[in-house]
């Protein structure tokens, strides 16, 4: 262990910081729709890219 601080700081708060944004929202929009066609998203072209 080269830094007890930076061990401490990431399991007393990232790690339990990171369980509560699991629990209470999903990120990456994960579900499952019954009624959608298909589960691709549409995005359009930006202007460097035209």
């Amino acid at each position: 262990m080269r830094n007890p601080l930076i061990w401490l700081l990431y399991f007393l708060l990232f790690s339990p910081l990171s369980l509560l944004v699991r629990l209470f929202h999903d990120p990456l929009r994960r579900g499952w729709d019954p009624s959608a066609a298909h589960y691709w998203h549409h995005l359009r072209p930006s202007e460097g890219e035209r």
